[in-house]
């Protein structure tokens, strides 16, 4: 990844006021290598799962049109962590721009046919790992494309990830250990290495019951995240009616020789558990072709 000392043009002072009144972090890196692939300079842009601020797509990157959806579910459970686009400074830049930025809170799935060819660009970054309807998604966001339209997506972590459980509560601190120790609440893989019933013990005898139920409700149970593995975006990506340019699997962490055993053993037909995101670059009107790891 491109380091933030150095993206889209941006000065340190520039940077770090991005990150500091929106609370961006890997947004500026992923939206650099995206800027890579497709630059955004004069195109209409539709962001799915985030609101990059005004200030930043429109200002700075000199798109002509950028139109932010998010999942009201999604954007309600995060709260206070993902207000950043509410920013009172961005929202005098949204006024400024009113005809050029929009913000809506609905699942892609719905949005409104009048948005239907009318984007140049679908940029997506940490969103597809929580969306439970992928091919519909797909066919979606095709649809909003003009034709040779692209879609930019990253996304991690996965649920084939070490960490794909991607828990969204924290190990309370009665039960943090020292500094240099991890705080796992599961250890890497556990989560696909046990069944709901091993993890509640598992995690019981590790915290205690009340704690032990929350984190089996979010790992298994909740519509915080889709739970594919990577051979299922590349069978979604490969069943829409998207080309793929690129599909490529990010940010390595390699299991032990004995776990890559016991993880293809306890999920039968998958063997990527070695990345822990995705980073897709798929285009419209342009005739499909195969992917094989």
């Amino acid at each position: 990844m491109t380091s933030t000392t150095q993206v889209l043009g941006l000065s340190g002072a520039q940077i770090n006021h991005f990150q500091d009144a929106f609370k961006l972090s890997y947004h500026l890196n992923y939206l650099e290598v995206c800027q890579q692939f497709v630059p955004l300079r004069g195109l209409d842009v539709l962001e799915v799962g985030g609101a990059l601020p005004a200030s930043l797509v429109i200002d700075h990157l000199g798109c002509n049109s950028w139109t932010a959806v998010e999942a009201p579910a999604y954007d309600q459970e995060l709260g206070a962590a993902n207000q950043f686009h509410r920013n009172s400074e961005d929202q005098q830049h949204q006024k400024k721009h009113a005809e050029s930025y929009e913000h809506l809170y609905l699942d892609i799935e719905t949005i409104p046919e009048d948005h239907y060819g009318q984007y140049d660009l679908i940029f997506s970054i940490a969103c597809f790992e929580h969306i439970h309807r992928l091919p519909q998604a797909l066919r979606v966001m095709h649809q909003c494309l003009r034709p040779g339209g692209r879609l930019f997506t990253m996304h991690s972590p996965i649920w084939s990830a070490f960490d794909g459980h991607h828990l969204p509560i924290e190990r309370p601190s009665k039960f943090r250990q020292t500094a240099d120790e991890q705080n796992w609440i599961f250890k890497p893989w556990e989560h696909l290495l046990l069944t709901r019933s091993q993890a509640f013990h598992v995690m019981k005898d590790r915290f205690d019951s009340a704690f032990a139920e929350e984190v089996i409700y979010y790992t298994y149970n909740s519509d915080h995240i889709n739970r594919y593995f990577s051979e299922d975006y590349l069978m979604a990506f490969q069943a829409s009616l998207f080309a793929i340019n690129q599909f490529q699997l990010t940010f390595l962490s390699t299991p032990p020789p004995d776990v890559q055993t016991a993880l293809e053993q306890r999920n039968p037909g998958y063997k990527q558990f070695a990345k822990k995101g995705i980073l897709g670059l798929l285009r419209k009107g342009e005739a499909p072709h195969p992917i094989i790891f």
